[in-house]
């Protein structure tokens, strides 16, 4: 998909118009239209704006992957599915995996 319609898409999913979104940026309509329709390539200022706006990281917002590997498909399982959650499901997740750690932790600390 190109960075016009990922943009596009992603400024729907937040519920703004082009015209909100551009006012919040403090851009022109017609710049937000430009980028959407890929006749212009969005600055890195746009970009940072976008991000902010929407609560996520730049590389979210255009669409890359992360680019490392990790060893332990358990993990990549884990980061799928949270990249797929709402934020008040990532905050209880990270609740209950900081209780499954203390509780490791705790674990091992009696065993010394």
């Amino acid at each position: 998909m190109n960075i016009g319609k990922r943009l596009a898409r992603q400024r729907k999913k937040h519920g703004y118009t082009q015209k909100q979104l551009a006012a919040e940026l403090n851009l022109s309509q017609q710049i937000i239209s430009n980028i959407e329709r890929d006749l212009s390539a969005p600055d890195i200022g746009f970009l940072k704006g976008a991000a902010d706006l929407y609560k996520m990281t730049i590389d979210e917002l255009v669409g890359r992957e992360n680019t490392y590997e990790t060893k332990d498909s358990i993990e990549k399982q884990i980061l799928d599915v949270v990249k797929e959650m709402d934020g008040y499901g990532k905050e209880l997740s990270l609740g209950l995996l900081n209780q499954v750690a203390e509780h490791r932790k705790n674990k091992k600390d009696t065993k010394k």
